[in-house]
């Protein structure tokens, strides 16, 4: 699912799901210096901290349907940059691509590793260089 398109939530337009629920933190770790301090913080104590709304409303002193529609607020806005700017699904293109990366250097590293054994190839030039770009990465 991309980012751009989060499901609806429920009659309030709170994220149910726990795929929805990462997709926002993901969101919220793209955008969160562009939302003010407040919708920081109930971002934060919803989705990372997992209160609930009456839980919110209580430490914040405000109604329950301020910290909804706050939320809402939040939300929305987040996607809205989202697909403007594209930060949050860059990153999770970035982060597969890395790991597809991890995997073919494990695969050739035990190719490697495989060689030396039946073989008995001096392979240590070939480990060292692939650890030296492992590194990089």
């Amino acid at each position: 699912m991309p980012l751009q398109r989060i499901a609806s939530g429920d009659a309030h337009g709170r994220v149910r799901s726990l795929a929805e629920r990462t997709l926002v933190i993901g969101l919220f770790d793209a955008y969160a210096e562009l939302l003010t301090e407040r919708q920081r913080a109930l971002v934060r104590m919803y989705y990372h901290d997992d209160l609930s709304l009456g839980e919110i409303a209580a430490r914040r002193r405000i109604s329950r349907q301020a910290v909804s529609d706050a939320l809402r607020r939040s939300v929305a806005e987040m996607q809205r940059l989202e697909h403007r700017l594209g930060v949050a699904a860059t990153r999770t293109r970035a982060a597969r691509a890395r790991a597809e990366v991890l995997a073919r250097f494990a695969a050739v590293e035990g190719a490697v590793a495989r060689l030396s054994r039946r073989d008995g190839a001096a392979v240590e030039p070939v480990r060292q260089a692939l650890g030296a770009l492992r590194e990089a990465l």
